[in-house]
């Protein structure tokens, strides 16, 4: 095997090594006692024929018995814990993987897509550490049967010979058709699993729209070809089942009949002519590689699924530090010919802004023409293809994490509520904060009075909570509030908001942010106004900057706010907090 899969697959290997060694001893020591189990039966009968020792090989015969059975037993409960580490080891790389990139990639079913894939594909991938341990070690009886039966007469172990060409072909054969098979299996589960994830995540949108018979006609869409590739999947284990089934029994009733004839003729005992047969049943037992190949199968290409998060480059974070002790000092922010090109496109062409300490400025501009993308990388949620973004005028790839952390805040239009409580989700990143300092968050980003009426307050249960968007971001705005920093980054935090509360909660970041540098993207043309300075973004360039007064003058600038107020008056006549 070759590529990202297999290099993935070793990867969980190394990491579940000690889990790994000790599954091999257990397996070696069980099939020890497995293949030493005929000798010493045939042993046994020996004495009995001959009437001296047979007390002596029958306890041998049980002792081998019960370590054979513990080992297996005990052997089968540490595959599964390697195999649940393993399933732990792929999630855990692929997740972090994505979440660490910063700019994961793209595709069907969002979020929820990327989830479904990563546990489906990590839940194949992990049968990979014990699939290659059992095939490896289900060679060992097989060679260790075929000595014996060479041993014991060589009539016998060339009849058992003669068959194992056939079965290796049948093995290789099976190898190759069912990679490929199981490969098509999981990317069409996977189709599945990422269209199911985008239909629920937009089901207002499908219910509002009335496209509801469309959206299932496309989920399950990919539901034949899924099926159509099981079927063939089961048709292959079924044949080469047939084959094994149709090939060992004339195997083992021709090593049989072969001990049979050397038996009469007096050169096999008939405790050896015993042995021969749980040898030849043993040695039979290759046919179970089919299930270890075929799980092989599963785990390669489980582990391909997950190629495209294993190889994103982590953020990378420096040991820089910032200038300035104090966390109420804004922190000057500039951009050097920044480009961001995002699937051959490009977001961001030349820009340069410069953002003083203590200042605020507003992004504004159309849909798509990159202010989420600026605040984004002032905040070094990922870095620019070219171009340089500086803090306070050191690298923001040189700073590390530690410095990012203390002296940077973001609030965003759409926050992710995680934690267990209304506490948990307001005091996220900020370390050490209390109920107090928790409360004191929300009464600056008014969100208080909404919490106190939640059935336990701020220990309410994020998942039993229904929340107005408006809702949503005043949660999102007591988040960025809890902590002090030194630059806060507003990412179209009060689109949901009345222009009433967006005032108070604009009051009470100056207040509770003094001195920090703030930065708004702002679709609002009294959010621009309050600002310092406006930075006017087209198409992914600069277009102009300075004051919002100073631009209201220009014609292009004035129709971008009244197409945003006609727009927005149309979804939402009424204007209120949603």
């Amino acid at each position: 095997m070759g590529g990202t899969g297999t290099r993935l697959l070793r990867a969980a290997a190394r990491a579940q090594a000690a889990g790994a060694a000790v599954l091999v001893a257990t397996s070696c020591v069980s099939a020890a006692a497995q293949l030493a189990l005929p000798a010493v039966l045939g042993k046994a009968v020996d004495a009995l024929v001959g009437g001296i020792g047979f007390g002596r090989w029958l306890v041998a015969c049980l002792a081998l018995v019960v370590v054979y059975v513990a080992f297996e037993a005990y052997g089968d409960y540490r595959a599964g814990v390697v195999q649940a580490s393993s399933a732990l080891f792929f999630r855990r790389t692929a997740a972090s993987r994505l979440v660490s990139a910063g700019s994961g990639p793209r595709g069907e079913g969002g979020p929820g897509g990327f989830a479904a894939r990563i546990l489906e594909s990590a839940a194949a991938a992990a049968m990979g550490t014990n699939a290659a341990v059992w095939l490896a070690l289900s060679l060992l009886p097989a060679l260790v049967s075929l000595f014996m039966l060479w041993w014991t007469d060589v009539w016998i172990g060339l009849v058992f010979s003669s068959g194992l060409p056939v079965v290796a072909w049948c093995l290789r054969s099976f190898a190759v058709d069912s990679s490929l098979l199981v490969t098509r299996y999981l990317e069409e589960q996977s189709t599945v699993s990422s269209r199911l994830a985008e239909a629920l995540g937009g089901a207002r949108t499908i219910a509002a729209s009335h496209t509801l018979e469309r959206e299932v006609s496309r989920v399950v869409e990919p539901l034949p070809r899924l099926r159509r590739s099981g079927h063939a999947l089961w048709r292959l284990q079924a044949k080469v089942t047939a084959q094994g089934n149709a090939l060992f029994p004339l195997l083992n009733v021709a090593v049989v009949a072969t001990a049979g004839v050397e038996l009469a003729r007096g050169r096999v005992s008939s405790g050896q002519m015993l042995a021969v047969a749980e040898y030849a049943s043993i040695g039979t037992g290759l046919g179970m590689t089919v299930l270890f190949v075929n799980q092989l199968a599963r785990a390669r290409s489980g582990a391909e699924q997950l190629e495209p998060y294993a190889v994103l480059p982590p953020m990378e974070y420096g040991t820089a530090e910032l200038p300035g002790p104090a966390p109420t000092t804004g922190l000057g922010v500039e951009l050097r010919d920044v480009i961001v090109r995002r699937a051959g496109r490009i977001v961001l062409s030349g820009v340069d802004i410069a953002v003083p300490p203590g200042g605020a400025v507003a992004l504004v501009g159309r849909s798509g023409s990159g202010k989420s993308t600026v605040a984004a990388l002032m905040g070094r949620l990922f870095d620019p293809d070219r171009g340089s973004v500086l803090l306070d005028g050191v690298p923001a790839r040189t700073l590390s994490r530690g410095a990012l952390r203390r002296s940077v805040v973001f609030a965003f239009e759409r926050p992710e509520l995680i934690g267990d409580t209304v506490a948990d989700t307001i005091a996220m990143g900020a370390s050490n904060a209390t109920l107090e300092d928790v409360a004191r968050a929300a009464e600056l980003a008014r969100a208080a009075s909404f919490i106190e009426k939640m059935p336990d307050g701020y220990r309410t249960g994020v998942e039993s909570m229904v929340l107005s968007g408006g809702e949503m971001q005043r949660l999102g705005l007591a988040r960025a509030f809890i902590r002090p920093a030194r630059l806060v980054l507003l990412d179209d935090a009060t689109s949901s908001l009345d222009m009433a509360t967006e005032y108070e909660i604009d009051q009470a970041l100056t207040a509770g942010t003094s001195g920090a540098t703030r930065v708004i993207v702002a679709h609002r043309a009294s959010s621009a106004a309050r600002a310092d300075t406006v930075v006017w973004l087209d198409g992914g360039r600069v277009r102009a900057t300075g004051t919002h007064a100073d631009l209201w003058e220009l014609p292009d600038y004035r129709a971008m706010f009244q197409d945003r107020t006609e727009h927005r008056e149309r979804q939402d006549p009424t204007g209120v907090d949603q």
